[in-house]
This record gives C-alpha cells, sequence and structure tokens, in this order.
C-alpha cells in the first residue's frame, strides 16, 4: 500500500463529532470492473523493469484516493471538530484528506524530517515555518474548495485536502468501506478521488432509528488521473 509519509488530514475512522440524534450510516464501495493500471517507472536503472513471474503484481491501490460526503439542503455543522492529517517522511498517510467547512485541520509530523508546506491554490492557508518533528501545524478553512498541500523543497510530497460544507463525511479504509454518523433525513452521497469529485450520486436516506447500509457504485476511475 502505501509507504514512508504519512501527511495526511487523517483521522482513520469518523472524522468529525456524531451529531445529535446520529445514526450510522454504514458502506462500501462497489469498484468498476476495469481499474486503472500502474503507470510505467519514471526513472530506469540499469536493467528494464521486469514483472514477477512467479507473482501476479499487485493491482493500483484507489481506495486511500477516495474519500465521501453526505449532502442535504441546509446541513451544517455547528461544532465541526478537528481533523488529523498525520506526515510521514516523503508523503502525506493519506494522499487525501476531507474536512468540514470550519473544522481545525491539525497536519502532525511522525517523520524524522522538517517540513515547510504550503496550499498551492493559497500560500496563506498553512501558517509559515516548518512542521519539526512531533510538532503540529493547524489551519482553519472557511471555503469549499480543494487544496494541493506540497513542500516547495520536495515536490514529489503532495497531500490533496478537499473542503466541503457538509459535516457528514468519511475517509475510505483499504477495503472500500467508510461509516458517517447522520441524522435521519434525505441524503446525497458523493465520491471524491485523486483530485476530483466523480460524476453522479447516490441516494442515501437514513431512518431515525438503527443503521443505514449502502453500496455505493463507483464510476469508471478511467484514465488514471495524475495530480
Amino acid at each position: 500500500m502505501f509507504l514512508p509519509l504519512r501527511v495526511c488530514v487523517v483521522v482513520f475512522g469518523s472524522l468529525v463529532a456524531g451529531q445529535a440524534a446520529a445514526s450510522p450510516v454504514i458502506g462500501k464501495l462497489d469498484l468498476p470492473k476495469e481499474l486503472p493500471q500502474r503507470e510505467p517507472a519514471a526513472t530506469h536503472g540499469f536493467l528494464e523493469r521486469v514483472e514477477n513471474p512467479l507473482a501476479l503484481p499487485r493491482p493500483v491501490p484507489v481506495f486511500p484516493h477516495m474519500v465521501v460526503v453526505l449532502e442535504s439542503e441546509g446541513a451544517k455543522a455547528t461544532a465541526p471538530g478537528q481533523v488529523i492529517w498525520e506526515l510521514v517522511g516523503e508523503s502525506f498517510a493519506r494522499p487525501v484528506m476531507i474536512a468540514p467547512i470550519g473544522a481545525e485541520v491539525v497536519i502532525k509530523n511522525v517523520s524524522k524530517t522538517s517540513r515547510t508546506l504550503f496550499a498551492v491554490e493559497d500560500p496563506k492557508l498553512v501558517p509559515s515555518g516548518p512542521i519539526n518533528p512531533t510538532g503540529p501545524k493547524s489551519f482553519r478553512v472557511a471555503d469549499a474548495k480543494v487544496y494541493t498541500i506540497t513542500d516547495k523543497d520536495a515536490k514529489h510530497l503532495k497531500g490533496t485536502l478537499v473542503t466541503v460544507a457538509s459535516p457528514y463525511v468519511a475517509i475510505v479504509d483499504d477495503n472500500g468501506k467508510f461509516e458517517i454518523d447522520a441524522p435521519e433525513g434525505t441524503y446525497k452521497l458523493r465520491i471524491f478521488y485523486r483530485s476530483e469529485w466523480l460524476e453522479g450520486t447516490t441516494d442515501v436516506v437514513v431512518g431515525a432509528k438503527g443503521k443505514t447500509e449502502v453500496s455505493p457504485k463507483v464510476p469508471s476511475l478511467l484514465p488514471l488521473k495524475k495530480k
């Protein structure tokens, strides 16, 4: 899966405090049959890369690049809480993170290297100065937008922060599962992948009691898009 670097606005699990009288929405994404293929190596050694004849190549991981949101008219977080994103070396723990507007995004550097991060779309978003090992850096986002977080001295280090107006958000685990606490009502479920929202939505009706199970179908992910 993902190696070194856990620079991501991450809270593996529920990202915000549950709302009053909320019920769990439990889902598992249904992927299309055809998935992105691994891209050719960007650099070459003395020998050309060959496939392992004794083992099938692992599929390209897509779930770490996905987050989901439940949207409805008037949905607003009264206390959006805190979202933690870990920086673990040469990348974010999760390459894509989601946060409601107004939530405190905390980037925690759990690596051994200091980093100076900034948002490409808004250089003033992340407070200036380096994030030292074990040191956090926090900020709040006021608009629904997609931000690219990177280090000016390490352009390979990139994370995508997705901010939304709805408080009902979740990351997707390595098995395609997610869970969101939401009050009774009718919602549209949207899926974000890598750098943009995927086409289409899934209707979700949450009851007053019990859990709601959904299996949203993911539209085509081809071609594999780059940030």
